[in-house]
């Protein structure tokens, strides 16, 4: 049974009439209501699968787990054992579907052979029959009765996405909706609605049918309700367009309510939520990122309250008609407080919010780690480095920060330059995908103007850098022009950007590594600051950049000192893979640094499914001192509008400070062992990289050493053989800082094996799919063992280990390791119960350097590290 941080439970506040609660859990993700006992209760889930219940005034009536950790996607309460109360059923990404009764008791779990990620579950009840429905990745309804037995499957085309029940056709019947998706975010395969006994579809819409903005919006909520009030049931869908957007259908799929928002209330991955308060009142509740509507049941904006970027960003809304509440449920970023809202009040919508709980408690550990960078000055034994950090990024740290003396802070801007240059010559070398352009800004630059521009920056001293070219179109600016612009600005060119161009057999790719890029090499060492910064996602430092062309540019050291590999983790499920692929590159010499990048858009996995628009910095924080402790002395880093203070200044403070060193790679002592790649294997590489496509399920897609990495097994568990196992992620969400029980695994090409053999350094090898014992392949799931040999073999040689949080050991002289810890939970911030212990000598000094405790030496050390923060201890060795 996992453990789940027991909170002091807050005192019930009474602002304007409003009661909220603080939960003794986690991060809430969802929140239902449900009758029990002719009471209203709260049905709660927590990110990682962990599930509730509470009375309206915030008793716990009892807590239960999931058999693995993974995101339950949907939460249905319904009588099911026919005592008269509402019980539990739960479709979760580890591939069951359960029931547990109002009473906390596990009832039933459904399991299918093979494993599936469920993501809905629907319970239809006609003429004293119930019947539950479920369905995930597979493409299969299930049937189940009221015991968890399977009475039947259907082919349904897709990976469900929508599914509830409803008199939508008929007051006297219940029938299924069901809508499934073949692109992660937008359109549909299948949406209609389906009589559960003969499984036919009664009324379909056809795929290709233009439904006005449902078509192109992104649904982030869902619910059924009859807004029209004639005795049948509507469908209601909630989300966004960049503007919040409210679309309603009545069971023949007419259009009866919409509401799009205004331009001005735009804001980048707001996160869109909404619930219908009939009987109450005529009336929808609708959040987008920092607005809260009272929207009429056809859509009529009738009062808005909150601000762009600002307010408090609920998780789900859940009305309860009885008491005449609108409860939310948790906060965007890990929250575990329960909002309230009077709607019997005409004044509902502007009840005052508080906040409370986790998220108030990681605000206040920010603010003390913050306040302490400034007042840290390295010991007398911490040499500073004559390296600089180097973030490009628009936010201007306070004063403060910048003052400090501990390390060198360079800020640099980014521009996206795109130049009308005729691409005669790159048709003439390439063919007609050379005049393929990204459609997101205008070419509308000469070269003379591009050049003016960048010796403007030099004049003025002001350091630049350049977004060059992305996977729609590698060429934004000419070599020529890039040659150029370094010429003209060679003390302020900080480089050019490139995003996303993963394809090794792109013409316009394979042209830009075999002309552009030793002409690039050449510009760029004359110029001494400028690099390239490579931005790709998924997987693709630990796997693709193993394949064709990009093993030779990355992997053969012609190019390493003007590389800066850096991550594109939106919509990911492998993050962790591409951070310890990166350090992989950085620890093997294949490249002489590496970059951070963080961006609002990084708090995502399936991004419908991913609430954004977090306020709190905490994720970013702790994000970026794992990449700096790991020897990532670059940034790529949004100026994000939602952020609180002190933002970006918590980070920097801890920079300028010294409390985070200039890491060089040979002073990095918490790698473990190495995953070394051979042949990898390229089906599956396509197969994550190809990340719109949720119709990729197959039956071995479990069988893999990096498994479930695809888009449809978004949430779903890591199995106890995979790699992201022993590097300590358990399930694929957001896994940037993984926990490391075993110390770093970074991954290298099979070139390594000779030097880590020869030094005695524990590895192993696979392509991803399989691994390789004296060269024979191996399954995953027998391989697991090997790695779990080597991973341990590899621990017990470190002279520092640490269990519970994500962690780096740092030698700042040959007597003094700093190790640095971070709470693991990027979204799900809690306290972290840290062990640390020695392998051989124990050090005869322990310090936290921020708060000067001293910390009494022990075989193990008990420390916290604070939810949502960091903690940085220096151990003294004799």
């Amino acid at each position: 049974m996992r453990k789940i941080c027991t909170i002091v439970m807050a005192l019930i506040s009474l602002v304007a009439g409003a009661k909220g609660f603080v939960t003794e859990g986690n991060g809430l993700r969802n929140t239902i209501t449900a009758s029990v006992k002719g009471k209203t209760v709260l049905y709660t889930s927590e990110l990682d699968g962990a599930v509730a219940a509470y009375s309206l005034e915030g008793k716990k009536l009892w807590t239960a787990n999931t058999e693995d950790k993974a995101v339950v996607f949907k939460m249905v309460a319904s009588d099911i054992n026919n005592d008269g109360n509402e019980d539990l059923l739960v479709a979760s990404a580890d591939g069951n579907i359960y029931c547990w009764s109002s009473k906390g008791q596990l009832l039933w779990k459904y399991s299918p052979k093979p494993p599936v990620s469920f993501t809905e579950v629907a319970v239809v009840k006609n003429n004293g029959k119930t019947q539950v429905f479920a369905g995930g990745n597979d493409s299969k309804l299930y049937e189940l009765d009221t015991e968890g037995k399977e009475v039947s499957t259907t082919k349904v085309n897709g990976v469900f996405r929508l599914m509830d029940s409803g008199n939508f056709l008929s007051a006297d019947r219940e029938d299924l909706f069901v809508m499934t998706y073949g692109h992660d975010k937008y359109r549909w395969e299948v949406f209609g609605i389906i009589d559960t006994e003969t499984k036919a579809f009664k009324k379909q819409l056809p795929k290709n049918k233009k439904l006005k903005m449902l078509s192109k919006m992104m649904i982030t909520d869902f619910e059924v309700a009859d807004i029209t009030k004639d005795g049948l049931d509507d469908l209601l869908f909630y989300g966004t367009n960049t503007a919040g957007v409210f679309i309603g259908l009545d069971g023949q799929f007419n259009q009866v309510a919409e509401y799009i928002g205004k331009n001005k209330e735009k804001q980048r991955y707001a996160h869109s939520q909404g619930a219908c308060l009939l009987p109450v009142r005529d009336e929808i509740a609708f959040q987008h990122g920092g607005f809260m509507h009272r929207l009429s049941l056809k859509g009529e904006d009738l009062e808005v309250t909150g601000s762009r970027y600002g307010e408090i960003i609920f998780n789900q809304l859940a009305f309860d008609a009885a008491s005449k509440q609108l409860f939310a449920g948790g906060q965007v970023g890990g929250g575990n407080k329960m909002y309230t809202y009077p709607v019997n009040k005409a004044s509902w919508l502007t009840t005052p919010q508080t906040k409370e709980g986790r998220m108030l408690e990681v605000q206040k550990n920010i603010e003390t780690l913050y306040q302490q960078a400034l007042k840290f000055t390295p010991p007398s034994y911490q040499t500073k480095s004559e390296k600089e950090w180097v973030m490009i990024t628009p936010f201007q740290p306070e004063a403060k920060v910048m003052k400090k003396k501990g390390g060198d802070l360079k800020l640099v801007v980014q521009e996206s330059w795109k130049e009308n240059t005729s691409r005669e010559e790159l048709v003439a070398a390439i063919g007609k995908d050379a005049l393929k352009k990204d459609k997101r800004g205008k070419y509308n630059l000469s070269r003379a103007e591009i050049i003016k521009m960048a010796k403007a920056y030099e004049s003025k001293g002001e350091p630049f850098t350049i977004w060059a070219g992305h996977v729609t179109d590698p060429f934004y600016l000419h070599i020529e022009t890039l040659e150029q612009i370094l010429e003209v600005a060679p003390n302020t060119c900080y480089g050019f950007v490139y995003a996303e161009m993963h394809d090794p057999n792109d013409p316009r790719v394979v042209h830009f590594v075999n002309e552009y890029m030793p002409r690039l090499a050449t510009a760029l060492r004359k110029n001494g600051k400028a690099k390239l910064y490579f931005r790709y996602k998924n997987m693709f430092w630990g796997a693709s950049s193993h394949q064709g062309i990009w093993k030779d540019m990355f992997y053969s050291g012609k190019y390493a000192d003007v590389l800066v590999p850096a991550a594109e983790d939106t919509s990911s499920r492998t993050q962790d893979v591409n951070f310890s692929g990166r350090v992989g590159m950085l620890m093997g010499g294949f490249v002489d640094d590496y970059a951070m990048r963080l961006v609002d858009d990084n708090p995502t996995s399936w991004r419908p499914y991913t609430p954004g628009g977090q306020r709190s910095v905490s994720p970013y924080l702790r994000n970026g001192i794992m990449m700096a402790a790991y020897g990532g002395h670059y940034g790529i880093i949004f100026n994000n509008s939602y952020l609180e203070d002190p933002g970006l200044n918590s980070l920097f403070a801890l920079m300028t400070s010294g409390a985070i060193p200039l890491v060089e790679k040979e002073d990095i002592e918490s790698v473990s062992s190495w995953m070394l790649i051979k042949d990898v294997n390229a089906d599956l590489i396509h197969s994550v990289d190809d990340h719109h496509n949720m119709k990729q399920f197959k039956t071995d897609d479990t069988n893999a050493v990096i498994a479930n990495s695809q888009m449809h097994w978004a949430g779903s568990t890591i199995n106890d053989y995979d790699y992201s196992k022993a590097l300590g992620s358990d399930y694929r969400w957001m896994n940037y800082m993984p926990e490391m029980p075993n110390g770093m695994i970074p991954v290298g090409p099979v070139e390594m094996e000779k030097d880590l053999k020869g030094a005695g350094i524990p590895y192993f090898v696979t392509d991803l799919k399989t691994g390789f014992i004296d060269g024979e392949d191996v399954g995953a799931k027998e391989f697991g063992k090997t790695i779990s040999s080597e991973v341990s073999k590899g621990a017990a040689q470190m002279r520092i280990n640490v269990k519970g949080a994500s962690w780096c050991a740092v030698r700042i002289d040959e007597t003094h390791i700093r190790v640095i810890m971070v709470d693991q939970g990027y979204i799900n911030p809690q306290d972290r119960e840290v062990t640390i212990t020695f392998n051989g000598s124990k050090p005869s000094k322990a310090v936290d350097i921020l708060s000067k405790e001293n910390i009494k030496v022990s075989d193990a050390i008990q420390t916290i590290v604070p939810a949502g923060s960091a903690k940085f201890i220096d151990f003294t060795f004799e």
